[in-house]
């Protein structure tokens, strides 16, 4: 990505997505100055074709911005709204007003009602892309508004995630003509956020270490906790690069399944040692309500089984090497992740 972009984005967030905003939304405040603000700034149209407005990003120019909406733990789904936003615009459907959540799948429904459960950032989101089988099984994507739906919280404290249900198709819906494999998209761009939450983890952490003072020195200078650290910043990288890997994977939209199985793997897999590591790092600070560290940890362990858990996507994988002719993993990983491999 453009360095000078992402630096604007990174900007941006830093001056709109501060922890007293995160905390305001994350009780119930409005969402719409926060919103009004990103509208303004153009970021939402960033993977819109320059024809119509936006910036034209593919989804691996893309994973920089996904990156930077978790390490500054945006309340809002601004990631998600931009492919949904991108989606609109290849079916020639005007993009809606406000931000859209993508609908954890399968999408469980009985006739004339459509139930989502779980969906990541329902609780703040205007419009919800639903996948969903019809009478006749046959995949449809539609852009719902959540305001026809029942809107019914987790019970999670902090948490943006809600259950929607639509007791009947809603005359003001989208139907879009394509479909596309929201569930890998989806999982994608969450792997993305998640690898920027280790990283503004590691970076508390590693800041806190270098403070907090006992027996008469840093506790980062003990060699206990540097080995601790060390760990935590090497799942934080492998994260960062398996996310990224899985955005790149990703053409016309379509993402590399395989690839976005390994993204969504790896950081789910690397969420809870992150989580672990920082908590004991900080100790007693670490789990208070003030404290900063939590903005982001809470956030990894819900996101962690968003779009399938690490368990679901490690089986995809897998079967997929199971079922190859390829003779080691390595030939197998090559032709599969690398385009340059490929005969």
């Amino acid at each position: 990505m453009d360095p000078v972009l992402y630096e604007a984005f990174d900007r941006l967030l830093t001056d709109i997505s501060t922890p007293q905003v995160v905390r305001e939304i994350e009780a119930g405040g409005s969402v719409q100055n926060l919103w009004q603000q990103v509208i303004e700034s153009g970021f939402a149209d960033a993977m819109i074709s320059e024809k119509s407005g936006g910036a034209g990003l593919e989804m691996g120019e893309a994973f920089s911005l996904f990156f930077l909406c978790g390490r500054h733990a945006l309340p809002i789904p601004l990631a998600q709204t931009m492919v949904a936003r991108r989606m609109c615009a290849l079916n020639g459907v005007d993009v809606p007003d406000g931000t859209v959540a993508i609908a954890p799948m399968p999408v469980s429904s009985a006739p004339d009602t459509i139930d989502c459960r779980n969906v990541p950032f329902g609780k703040i989101a205007q419009w919800v892309l639903v996948s969903h089988a019809g009478p006749s099984d046959a995949q449809k994507d539609m852009l719902l508004p959540v305001s026809d739906a029942i809107r019914t919280d987790t019970g999670v404290v902090g948490s943006l995630q809600a259950h929607l249900c639509w007791k009947n198709a809603p005359p003001s819906g989208v139907v879009f003509n394509n479909t596309a494999p929201w569930l890998e998209i989806a999982a994608t761009v969450t792997a993305a956020m998640m690898a920027g939450a280790m990283d503004a983890v590691l970076q508390t952490t590693v800041r806190y270490a270098g403070e907090r003072e006992q027996f008469g020195r840093p506790i980062g200078k003990f060699q206990a906790v540097q080995q601790q650290l060390s760990v935590l910043a090497e799942l934080a990288s492998a994260s960062r690069i398996a996310a990224e890997l899985g955005c790149r994977q990703t053409y016309a939209g379509a993402p590399n399944t395989l690839a976005a199985a390994v993204a969504k793997a790896r950081a789910s897999e690397a969420a809870g040692t992150v989580v672990s590591i920082a908590h004991g790092v900080h100790a007693a600070m670490g789990i208070t309500a003030e404290y900063d560290l939590q903005l982001y940890t809470r956030r990894l362990i819900e996101w962690r089984t968003d779009y399938g858990s690490a368990g679901y996507w490690n089986r995809r994988v897998g079967d997929a090497v199971l079922s190859s002719d390829a003779p080691t993993t390595l030939e197998f990983m090559l032709p599969t992740f690398f385009s340059e491999h490929q005969d």
